[in-house]
């Protein structure tokens, strides 16, 4: 499938009320007009690894209140401070790209079974979609998911929005437990009780496999 294709299916989701696309940044186009359409496309086709251009360093500064406040109660030198400091700004950043990562991982792993990433945050809550036929192939269904990197990475308003959905959310880890992570979850929440898919991405999503993924990126 091509992503042109990806996308019409996810304007064919939108149409049929399942989701309201991301609203309009200016005031120069209406909500689901041409061209706020095109802009979404454009957020929509950017957002994937082929298209995405070099991430640029965070210009985010660091609260020198907060690290003279740091560096008093732990007796530390300006050099400790200062080297943790970076460090500490470097892993914020990798955090959020992280879940862009994961994102990636999980679609190219699914889209052979039919599942669509809305790349570029163009839905809200919703990251994943997939159009399903009942069994007389008549009719179709809609199926949406959410992942998150950690079982604490959600905010409240995103909560209250999923909450009274038909949603799935799925997350990766565990925030107080090192010792297990969650692809099982993933794994029956996508294969819909299909044995032969469920033996094909078992292999595939696992957090060996996610490692050995993130070393591909840059």
């Amino acid at each position: 499938m091509t992503l042109d294709e990806e996308f019409k299916i996810i304007e064919e989701f939108v149409k049929d009320g399942n989701a309201n696309f991301l609203k309009p940044k200016s005031d120069k186009y209406k909500a689901n007009s041409k061209d706020h359409l095109k802009k979404l496309k454009e957020y929509f086709l950017n957002a994937r690894p082929e298209n995405k251009k070099k991430r640029k360093p965070s210009k985010t500064q660091n609260d020198k209140v907060l690290w003279e406040f740091i560096k008093s109660k732990h007796d530390l030198s300006d050099n400790q401070v200062k080297e943790y400091s970076k460090f500490h700004k470097l892993a914020m950043t990798y955090e959020t790209i992280l879940g862009s990562f994961l994102e990636e991982f999980v679609y190219l792993n699914l889209k052979d079974f039919g599942w669509i990433w809305c790349s570029g945050n163009i839905i809200q809550d919703i990251d994943f979609i997939k159009k399903t036929k009942d069994e007389d192939n008549t009719k179709y269904n809609w199926v949406s998911l959410q992942i998150k990197t950690s079982d604490n990475t959600e905010n409240a308003p995103a909560s209250r929005v999923r909450d009274g959905t038909s949603i799935l959310k799925w997350y990766r880890r565990f925030s107080k437990d090192s010792t297990k992570d969650n692809w099982g979850e993933l794994i029956k929440l996508v294969s819909e009780n299909n044995e032969e898919i469920e033996k094909i991405i078992k292999e595939k999503l696992t957090d060996e496999q996610y490692k050995e993924f993130l070393k591909t990126k840059n």
